[in-house]
């Protein structure tokens, strides 16, 4: 027993030392514009899928239906996110293009249902390390953010006319030119 204990030890201290060369060696590539490796996406998909759902675990959403929290949301989604995720008949930044991992479009009903409504929020007021996605609760109350979070649940059916309402009612229309 003490020499197969000793072997795992000895096994564990090759495999570390391994990984430390490795990242000493600076082989992997990092940039953005390099997609990982199968396995490294892979490993880091598991990380952040198990991570929100393990830490949204306690969070009780309220009822995210109400016409006024959706319009409390718009102002905070169009200021703050749009940029990367796009909005209802207008694209993303040009910059956001070259985030990796790509921002969802969160318009589209297959990356809404990846996530319940505690999920949103904790990854709306969290962020994600190394991704571009800023923890928000910096900036916004956690009442705010779950304004955010309805405003999101609601993208799938705001039509492009209705957005481009919202915004010319906020007052928060692009400057043209100079």
């Amino acid at each position: 027993m003490k020499a197969f204990t000793s072997a795992v030890v000895f096994l564990c201290g090759l495999i570390i030392l391994a990984i430390a060369v490795f990242i000493w060696s600076g082989v992997y590539n990092v940039a953005a514009d390099v997609p990982h490796w199968g396995v490294t996406f892979w490993l880091l998909d598991q990380a952040r899928e198990r991570s929100v759902e393990f830490h949204s675990r306690q969070i009780t959403p309220p009822a995210l239906n109400d016409r006024d929290l959706v319009g409390k949301g718009f102002p905070a989604f169009h200021d703050g996110c749009r940029h990367c995720h796009g909005a209802p008949g207008q694209s993303r930044n040009p910059f956001a293009k070259g985030l990796y991992p790509n921002p969802p479009p969160l318009t589209l009903d297959d990356v809404q249902d990846d996530l319940n409504n505690a999920e949103i929020f904790w990854v709306v007021k969290n962020g994600f390390k190394m991704t571009g996605m800023p923890a928000f609760e910096k900036i916004h109350t956690d009442k705010e953010i779950w304004a955010i979070v309805a405003f999101v649940r609601a993208l799938p059916n705001i039509y492009p006319q209705d957005y481009q309402a919202m915004i010319k009612n906020s007052g928060q229309e692009e400057k043209k030119g100079p």
